[in-house]
C-alpha cells in the first residue's frame, strides 16, 4: 500500500505523462509480471512494451501518427492490447470494432473515421510480430487516443473524443478502486465501452495482471464466477443486474473489490469483499465518483467525485443551487474530454466554458444531463437523467422517484417509466415492469396512491417479459413504446 507522499507523487507522475509513458515506466519496474492474459496465452509486461514498439513502428511507416484512426478488430484477445499500445505510440488513436455489434455499423464507424488499417488477428499473424526492444513514443498528452461511440439517448452513436491526458488524469484516481501491482484485474464490459479504458488502463499503469473475460461467458454469471475462481481475480467489474445474481454465490471467492455501475444499483448484500459503486460518463473517460457500499438498500449514492474534478450542481438557469437542492451535474478538470467527433454544435452545447472558474486546468465544463443532490455527508445521489423529467399536468415528474416507487412492490424485479405525448399535446406517464408472477396493475396503482400525487401515478401499467436494453446493457426508454390507446385517457385507465 503507497503512503499518502508517494501516492501524491504517484498521481502527479500520471498527469504529467501520457499513457504509454506511464506504462512504459510501469514495465521497466515490472518486466517480469503478467501483463495481460487471453484464454489462449500471457504476456509479460517486457513483452507488451517490446511487441508494441515494433508494432508502432510499422504503424509509423504505414503513416499513422498524430489524429490518425485505426480500428481494432482483433477481439477480446490479447492481441488486441498490443494494438491499443502501438497506435498510441505510433501517435494515433483507436477505435474498437465490436464483433457482437452489427456489420453496418463498424462499417459506418470505419468510414466515418477515415481508418486505412483494421488491426485483426489476421493482420498482426501475417506481419510475423516481434519483439523489439527500441522504445517508440510519439503520443502527445493533448493527442488524440481513443474514439468512444457511446449508445446515447439516440439511435446515432456519437464518437467521444479522448485524449492522453484525460486517461491519464482518471488513471490517476487507481487508489479510489484500490488498483495495486499485486492484483489480477479482469475486463468484463466491451472494448468499445469507456469502462474498458479504466479497466485496461488502470491495471497496465500499476503494475497488476490484466484478465480478459472471454465472449462467451459474459452473459453468464456462473461463468463468469468460474473465471474468476480459475484466474484468482481480486478486482472485476459488473453491472448491477450480474452482481446482484454474484451476490446470491455462496461459496468463497478471490475478489476483494467489486465494482459496480453503469445503472442504478440495488439491495446488494455485504460481503467479505470491498463492493464500490461506480458512476462514470464517456465525456470524462469513465469514472467520476465512487461510493462503498456496506449496508443492503434500495438504492446508494455515487458518492464522492474524484480528486481530479470539481463539481458544481446547477438549476435550469446555470446558477448553483443550495446544498440539499436537486440539480443538473456539471464537472470540470482535465478529465473533460475533447467534445463529439465531427459534432461541433452539439459539443458546444454540452462542452462549455466554466463560468465559476478561470482556472486553466477547470477552464472547461461538461454538462451531464444528469439530476443529483449532494447528501448532508457530502456524497452525492443520483436523481434521474434530465432527459426523463416530464411535465404532467403542469408538475414536474422525474420517472426514477416512479420507477422506485414502483419497486417497491414485492413482486417487481425491474420497472421503467417514460412519458408519451398524445395528439392534444398532453403528457401520459406509462410504467413498464417484469415480475416473476402475475399481478393486477389496478392493485399496484392503488398503492402507488398511497405514497405518491396522484399526477405521478402512470395513467397505464403494462407487464413485460423483460424490458429493452441497448448495447452497453442498460435499459433502452427509446424503445419503449406507446399503447395504442394513448389519446382515450379513460380507455388507458380502464384497461391497464
Amino acid at each position: 500500500m503507497l503512503r499518502s507522499e508517494e501516492l501524491k507523487q504517484q498521481r502527479e507522475e500520471f498527469l504529467e505523462r501520457t499513457v504509454c509513458g506511464v506504462f512504459h515506466k510501469t514495465a521497466l519496474r515490472y518486466p517480469d509480471h503478467i501483463a495481460v492474459e487471453d484464454e489462449e496465452g500471457a504476456i509479460t509486461y517486457r513483452e507488451l512494451d517490446e511487441y508494441s514498439n515494433f508494432l508502432a513502428k510499422h504503424l509509423k511507416e504505414q503513416g499513422v501518427g498524430q489524429e490518425k484512426i485505426v480500428a481494432l478488430g482483433s477481439g477480446r484477445h490479447r492481441y488486441t492490447i498490443i494494438g491499443m499500445m502501438a497506435v498510441w505510440k505510433a501517435g494515433g488513436a483507436y477505435i474498437y470494432l465490436d464483433e457482437m455489434c452489427p456489420a453496418s455499423r463498424n462499417e459506418h464507424l470505419k468510414q466515418e473515421c477515415e481508418c486505412g488499417i483494421v488491426l485483426t488477428q489476421a493482420y498482426l499473424a501475417a506481419l510475423g510480430m516481434e519483439r523489439q526492444e527500441e522504445y517508440v513514443d510519439d503520443s502527445r498528452r493533448d493527442g488524440l487516443a481513443i474514439l468512444i461511440y457511446t449508445s446515447g439517448s439516440t439511435a446515432k452513436p456519437k464518437g467521444v473524443m479522448i485524449e492522453h491526458r484525460n486517461i491519464t488524469a482518471a488513471v490517476s484516481n487507481f487508489d479510489r478502486l484500490g488498483f495495486c501491482d499485486s492484483d489480477k484485474t479482469s475486463v468484463f464490459a466491451s472494448f468499445s465501452f469507456v469502462a474498458s479504458v479504466c479497466d485496461i488502463c488502470s491495471s497496465l499503469c500499476v503494475g497488476a495482471a490484466l484478465e480478459i473475460i472471454p465472449e462467451y461467458r459474459r452473459r453468464n454469471i456462473d461463468l463468469i464466477i468460474e473465471y474468476c475462481r480459475e484466474k484468482s481475480i481480486t478486482v472485476q467489474f459488473l453491472p448491477p443486474h450480474m452482481a446482484m445474481k454474484l451476490m446470491k454465490y455462496e461459496g468463497e471467492l478471490p475478489l476483494r473489490a467489486l465494482l459496480v455501475g453503469s445503472e442504478a444499483v440495488r439491495y446488494l448484500e455485504k460481503k467479505n469483499f470491498r463492493i464500490i459503486n461506480v458512476y462514470a460518463a464517456s465525456e470524462l473517460c469513465s469514472l467520476i465518483s465512487a461510493y462503498d457500499i456496506t449496508t443492503y438498500e434500495k438504492s446508494y449514492p455515487i458518492g464522492t467525485v474524484n480528486p481530479t474534478l470539481r463539481c458544481y450542481i446547477v438549476d435550469d438557469e446555470g446558477n448553483q443551487v443550495e446544498p440539499g437542492t436537486e440539480g443538473e451535474l456539471w464537472l470540470a478538470g482535465p478529465q473533460v474530454t475533447r467534445g463529439y467527433f465531427k459534432k461541433p454544435e452539439q459539443t458546444a452545447r454540452q462542452f462549455v466554458e466554466n463560468p465559476f472558474s478561470d482556472e486553466e486546468e477547470y477552464r472547461r465544463l461538461y454538462k451531464t444531463h444528469d439530476i443529483v443532490r449532494e447528501l448532508p455527508d457530502g456524497n452525492l445521489k443520483y436523481i434521474c437523467r434530465k432527459d426523463n423529467v416530464y411535465k404532467i399536468r403542469g408538475f414536474k415528474v422525474g420517472a426514477a422517484a416512479v420507477e422506485e416507487a414502483l419497486l417497491k412492490c414485492p413482486a417487481i424485479r425491474e420497472a421503467a417509466v417514460r412519458a408519451f405525448e398524445d395528439t392534444g399535446g398532453c403528457n401520459i406517464l406509462c410504467g413498464y415492469f417484469v415480475s416473476d408472477e402475475d399481478v393486477d396493475v389496478k392493485e399496484i396503482k392503488r398503492e402507488l396512491k398511497k405514497v405518491l400525487p396522484h399526477y405521478m401515478v402512470p395513467t397505464c401499467l403494462f407487464r413485460m417479459d423483460k424490458l429493452p436494453r441497448n448495447t452497453n446493457n442498460k435499459i433502452d426508454r427509446g424503445a419503449l413504446v406507446p399503447p395504442a390507446q394513448l389519446n382515450d385517457h379513460k380507455l388507458l385507465e380502464k384497461l391497464y
